[in-house]
């Protein structure tokens, strides 16, 4: 008896592999058509945010999640965010956040660019100024979960671990667009100390790979298993 309760838990462990296998593969599905969402909306026209098409920017609609979109405006240089402790290729630093102001007394935080600090937190912001605005483009991103708790009467610029416009929101004297742009390619008058903050890469992930190993893990089980117990059944009639 004690033979086949190898064999029982053996299969066991090797359902539960099998099953966490599968699992792998279904967040392989997912990614893909994540991606393929996203290769679709960015293949779209921008979206002109002071155009009549950016007033569907304030319903918050994920559907705008990684489209791309142009804005018109002026650089809000006073007020802006400092996303703290991002890495850009092993150099801790800190994103770079500033509202532009379009027609109507709407703004959109855009994403200018990385910037490095030892601390990851402090930057000399007034090092990083370009030109005062005009045309951006950019990819709109997805707001982040994280919601911090804000001041009611904040300093500037403000240091987050996020930047949520729904958050933000409060502290700005005008309306702001509920996306963050991220500004795409590389201005002529970007900082030289500043780079572009990529946009997510679209690849399938390690989800193959691992549905891989737990599928090695149940197989390596039952077959364990099976030539465990043969043996112990040949020592015994030995």
């Amino acid at each position: 008896m004690k033979r086949y309760a190898i064999l029982v838990v053996a299969f066991l462990a090797a359902a539960v592999c099998v099953r966490l296998g599968c699992w792998q593969l279904d967040r392989l599905d997912q990614r893909k058509a994540r991606n393929a969402i996203i290769q679709e909306r960015q293949a779209q026209e921008p979206i002109d945010l002071a155009g009549d098409l950016g007033t569907v920017a304030f319903s918050g609609s994920d559907s705008l999640h990684y489209r791309r979109a142009r804005g018109t405006g002026t650089f809000d240089f006073e007020r802006e965010v400092v996303v703290m402790a991002r890495v850009y290729r092993g150099v801790p630093g800190a994103y770079v956040i500033t509202p532009l102001v379009m027609a109507g007394d709407t703004a959109v935080l855009v994403e200018r660019g990385w910037a490095p600090a030892p601390d990851g937190r402090t930057v000399e912001l007034s090092d990083l100024r370009e030109l005062s605005g005009g045309e951006v483009d950019g990819v709109l991103m997805p707001p982040p979960e994280f919601r911090q708790v804000q001041n009611a009467e904040p300093a500037w610029p403000r240091f987050e671990r996020e930047a949520n416009p729904a958050v933000l929101a409060e502290s700005y004297p005008y309306v702001l667009v509920s996306l963050v742009l991220r500004r795409t390619g590389h201005p002529e008058a970007l900082p030289s100390n500043m780079r572009p903050i990529a946009l997510p890469e679209l690849t399938n992930g390690p989800h193959l790979s691992y549905a891989m190993q737990w599928f090695s893990f149940a197989t390596i089980a039952v077959i364990g298993s099976i030539v465990l117990v043969v043996r112990l059944g040949a020592e015994r009639q030995d």
